[in-house]
């Protein structure tokens, strides 16, 4: 495991620098408990750290103060990375991430797991708090393009995020289900025809 590559430097230049920052840390502390970081020493940990985020996280880390009491030390990793989420975070336009997931649109050709999943990434900086399922619900019931499904959404008066989910996958899978049995069926006609022809 100790072969085990990190994880790309921190684009501190992102568009979206809270979103960026969330995927890398994530992929950070994946990283961190796969090569057994801790256990390491301290300042081994913070070490590694600020050279899996690269160049420009040794700037931005100098600009950072800590009171050296409890947990506020340079060298502990958690605090480091607490203050860079706080440093991305800052950088977050809560109204702006909203317009974003409430204008993100499942796209032709997307599946249905890989539109609810970016929602469900947009949600998390979007500061739902305890609204947070069902404003990702009520995504889906507005975004599907599909109107049967949508009736059949509007139709479940206690409906959940999970529901809206899995009638959702249910309606994509016979869909492809049916797809593909009227691709099938007709093989057999045409072979009929041919020995007929021939």
């Amino acid at each position: 495991m100790s072969n085990l590559p990190p994880p790309q430097q921190m684009n501190f230049k992102a568009n979206n620098l809270p979103e960026a920052w969330r995927r890398w840390e994530q992929s950070f502390v994946n990283y961190f408990m796969a090569v057994s970081l801790s256990k390491r020493s301290k300042a081994a940990q913070v070490a590694v750290l600020m050279h899996c985020a690269g160049p420009d996280a040794i700037d931005i880390k100098n600009t950072f103060s800590f009171t050296g009491e409890g947990e506020d030390k340079e060298d502990n990793y958690k605090t480091v990375l607490k203050k860079f989420r706080t440093f991305c975070e800052g950088k977050k336009n809560t109204v702006f991430e909203r317009y974003k997931f409430w204008e993100r649109k499942q796209q032709p050709g997307e599946s249905f797991d890989a539109w609810v999943i970016d929602l469900k990434n947009q949600a998390t900086i979007c500061e739902f708090g305890d609204q947070h399922d069902n404003m990702i619900r009520d995504k889906i019931v507005f975004g599907t393009t599909d109107q049967r499904v949508k009736e059949r959404l509007l139709t479940k008066s206690d409906l959940t995020l999970q529901t809206a989910e899995d009638i959702c996958r249910a309606a994509e899978i016979s869909k492809q289900q049916i797809k593909s049995m009227a691709s099938t069926s007709q093989t057999p006609e045409v072979d009929i025809v041919d020995k007929k022809q021939s």
